[in-house]
């Protein structure tokens, strides 16, 4: 995992767009530590300039000082910030070229390139390295843009293919790393990272003030392809596209191809059988992820998603002989008894003999260093949750951790949000299938310890809000919040809450924590194969009897009674409203700045938001 840098202008390359090239990609030193890589292309003619900077690893061959060649001979730039995760050699530097020609920069992991690398020796491809870089060159070479579609893994990515004088940009098929541009009639940008477009102030438009009100009002924030910056625009997910250097214009990128779409499929299986295909799903999904040249460790939340990751892998070593304890970093509340996991996590440490590290974020919180957090993430954060999970990289990175493996995506699939099941509550109802409806609330009552009458009361409230909607009674200031409540069935609502509503912004959140600390994030339940699955599931599958994630529990892997049918969920939580106490002198600090930049203090009745818009201002302003 790494960051990339693009700069592509129709004429030539003067030295003021090469110079803020080079500022953008300092932006992301965080991303890559490791080594640096510039190439200058000529798009007409194929000819390159391999540039050294400081940064660039010594070995690297026939590279030039940029003093030493003319700028306007070129006009394509692909730059690379190295993290070494996979053949920590000279062989895995990028820009790395390939066979026929072609030049590649990459952000990500493909996990089963070592799969595609004998599939394609197979077809006659010879490997110089043991990197998923050469794999993906050469899977392009052979399979052209279908490439995309055996790939296991995340990945953001420009390919320059020399062979026929076109650019050919992709992003995963769930947006695990961004890639954002700026598209203009005879140039376009492509970064990993906004705050890289920092000096480029006359091309980012300035602030989107829709989206600034949308995120105070609604807590939105990464929900479509809009950005902070109204002329920044995120590269969409699953769809790649090839450009003709000759013919750009403002809207080239809208006419992205999209490779790969979520479809719910009928699984002709029954339930025992589905559980044996999850097993077997997940536990690929985790061995593919645990794959490293580097050592790797595991966050630990206390809940059933990270400690079946872990219990898994603690078995795929076993099996493999190996005896070395597993790695673990989680955040801890003590005396908090609403937001702390301790009790929890300590039944897993225990029970799998972990080598365990904890940390109080609210003990080491401090301003400066909430600061950077803010600066890192790129956007103003909806809850003090994101600080917590910033802690937990900071401890990783600390114990020379490269590679952490949580369990992201698993509530968006297997029905993990209280949401979820209060949707498919209503969708009994409203159905008329009564006699599963009162069953299921009965047992969710008692397995919540929370009146029947009071989750009626509440589901009730739902099937109300639907009819209003039918009725057009009830009105929404935000298209999204629209669709959301509209949604009358828990398989669009989870497809939603994966694609668009939820999932969208903890994975970003989850990139700009664990790149500004230099650790690869990794997420088995995120394999496309076990998204495919779970999203084939029947619904009584994955809630049945009063339990969410039914599947995920009945697939016992070794793990506390307490764990699997833990009965709690609290997802991530932090002692928000006594943080804020605490620090509020500090915090209203921050107000200022929005009413400096946005004309107004308040603007949501949520202090949190404009607490973090205020910092995320101050700090964008200052950098």
């Amino acid at each position: 995992m790494c960051g990339i840098s693009v700069l592509f202008h129709q004429q030539s390359l003067s030295s003021n767009l090469f110079d803020k090239f080079l500022v953008s990609l300092k932006k992301i030193d965080h991303r890559g530590q490791d080594d640096e890589g510039i190439i200058l292309i000529n798009t007409k003619s194929g000819n390159y300039k391999i540039i050294r900077t400081d940064k660039t690893h010594p070995e690297v061959k026939n590279a030039v000082e940029i003093n030493d060649i003319s700028l306007s001979d070129y006009n394509l730039i692909l730059g690379h910030k190295r993290l070494s995760i996979v053949d920590l050699s000279i062989h895995g530097h990028q820009p790395m070229q390939g066979k026929d020609g072609s030049w590649l920069v990459f952000n990500g992991e493909i996990y089963n390139y070592i799969e595609l690398r004998e599939e394609l020796k197979l077809l006659g491809s010879h490997f110089i390295s043991n990197s998923d870089t050469e794999v993906l060159l050469e899977a392009y070479r052979i399979w052209g843009t279908d490439c995309l579609n055996k790939f296991n893994g995340m990945w953001s990515f420009c390919l320059w293919d020399n062979a026929n004088k076109k650019i050919f940009i992709s992003n995963d098929r769930f947006g695990v790393k961004s890639l954002y541009y700026i598209s203009n009639t005879d140039n376009f940008t492509l970064f990993s990272e906004t705050k890289q477009y920092s000096n480029f102030q006359d091309f980012t438009g300035g602030y989107n003030y829709k989206y600034i009100q949308d995120f105070s009002e609604f807590g939105l924030i990464d929900n479509g392809e809009t950005t902070i910056f109204s002329k920044i625009f995120k590269f969409r997910k699953s769809h790649y596209i090839i450009i003709n250097p000759i013919k750009i214009d403002n809207n080239i990128f809208t006419k992205s191809i999209q490779y790969y779409k979520i479809k719910k499929k009928a699984v002709l299986l029954n339930f025992n059988e589905a559980v044996e295909k999850y097993n077997y799903l997940l536990n690929s999904a985790v061995s593919l992820r645990m794959r490293s040249d580097v050592d790797y460790g595991f966050a630990l939340s206390g809940g059933l998603d990270s400690s079946t990751i872990i219990a898994l892998a603690k078995n795929i070593l076993s099996k493999e002989n190996k005896t070395n304890k597993i790695k673990t970093f989680s955040a801890v509340f003590p005396g908090h008894f609403n937001s702390d996991e301790s009790e929890h996590i300590k039944l897993v440490t225990d029970h799998l003999s972990l080598d365990s590290k904890f940390i109080n974020p609210f003990d080491r919180f401090n301003f400066n260093d909430f600061e950077t957090h803010v600066y890192h993430q790129d956007k103003p954060l909806q809850t003090t949750s994101y600080f917590a999970q910033w802690s937990v990289y900071w401890l990783a990175k600390k114990n020379n951790i490269k590679v952490l493996l949580n369990g992201q995506g698993a509530d968006e699939v297997f029905a993990g949000y209280h949401h979820h099941f209060y949707r498919y509550s209503r969708y009994l109802l409203t159905r008329g299938k009564i006699r599963e409806y009162f069953s299921l609330v009965k047992a969710y009552s008692f397995i919540k310890g929370i009146d029947s009458k009071k989750i009626h009361k509440l589901i009730f409230n739902e099937v109300r809000l639907s009819l209003q909607i039918k009725l057009k009674v009830k009105k929404f200031d935000n298209l999204l919040i629209k669709h959301f409540n509209e949604i009358d069935n828990l398989d669009e609502l989870l497809l939603y809450d994966f694609d668009t509503f939820l999932l969208p912004t903890y994975l970003r959140a989850d990139d700009r924590d664990s790149m500004a600390f230099g650790i690869e994030s990794r997420h088995p339940f995120m394999d496309y194969r076990m998204v495919e699955f779970g999203y084939s599931l029947p619904n009584n599958f994955i809630i049945k009897d009063g339990w969410q994630k039914y599947i995920m529990r009945e697939a016992k892997v070794d793990l506390p009674k307490e764990i699997l049918y833990r009965k709690d969920k609290k997802g991530f939580t932090t002692p928000q409203e006594i943080w804020l106490k605490k620090f509020k002198s500090e915090f209203d600090l921050y107000l200022k700045y929005n009413k400096i930049v946005l004309g107004k203090e308040r603007l949501s009745n949520y202090i949190f938001r404009d607490y973090s818009l205020g910092a995320w201002l101050k700090v964008n302003q200052k950098k």
